[in-house]
């Protein structure tokens, strides 16, 4: 019998956290070390244009799409009591879409794309902290200090965004200091947002969160076996 469920659900968080924020400072460590950017402070953008941290970037950030979005899918199903609707899902789903794009097609192959991508990814998500911040007292296994938690980096990952958004609107070379550290700030607001779940987790196993089923493949068979059922 093999079931995957024995994995604690925490340990999707800690990946989620060490693939997306792990790329992000190697490949900036990476890009400042050959001079590709200055190192204070670049938008971290500029820190996945040229090669090798490209590829370390494109790689690090697509997996941690696929890591981000497996953690939404978890929360939705380990904390039932607080996902009255889909809304949850669907808003991390097409936030982790958007992670996808900005590691697909950095800012240098198509800005426009790569932009839209961040956009999606960081409103995406705000909204979704709002949402599971709203929602979370109604589960009493999530204690106060966790809802408050979430509440504060939701509401600061929220004016980042719009204080960002306005100033690189504004006049982006004149304000491109506050729009890189803002970026770096939403990216570890979004981090930190994912760490709360460790403590709601607890000792939790993906087998006591998912569906009954899903994670359990020991009927599966492979090979000549098979036809022996």
């Amino acid at each position: 019998m093999i079931i995957y469920g024995s994995v604690k659900a925490k340990a999707i968080t800690y990946s989620t956290v060490l693939t997306s924020w792990g790329a992000i400072v190697i490949c900036y460590v990476v890009a400042v070390s050959l001079g590709h950017v200055p190192a204070w402070l670049p938008m971290i953008s500029d820190c996945a244009v040229k090669a090798p941290e490209s590829y370390l970037f494109r790689l690090g950030i697509i997996t941690g799409a696929i890591a981000l979005f497996t953690n939404v899918i978890v929360v939705y199903y380990g904390f039932p009591k607080f996902s009255f609707s889909k809304a949850e899902l669907v808003l991390g789903g097409v936030a982790s879409f958007g992670l996808a794009i900005v590691g697909a097609v950095n800012e240098d192959e198509n800005n426009t794309v790569h932009s839209a991508g961040a956009i999606v990814c960081f409103l995406g998500y705000d909204v979704y902290m709002i949402l599971v911040a709203y929602n979370a007292p109604t589960d009493n296994r999530i204690s106060t200090s966790s809802v408050i938690a979430k509440w504060i980096i939701a509401v600061i990952e929220i004016l980042l965004f719009i204080s960002g958004g306005l100033m690189m609107r504004l006049d982006f070379q004149k304000y491109h200091l506050y729009c890189a550290v803002s970026e770096w700030l939403s990216v570890l607001g979004i981090q930190l947002f994912n760490l709360t779940f460790v403590h709601d987790f607890k000792d939790m196993k993906l087998l006591e969160v998912m569906p009954d089923g899903v994670l359990d493949v020991s009927n599966i068979k492979l090979g000549p076996k098979a036809k022996a059922t």
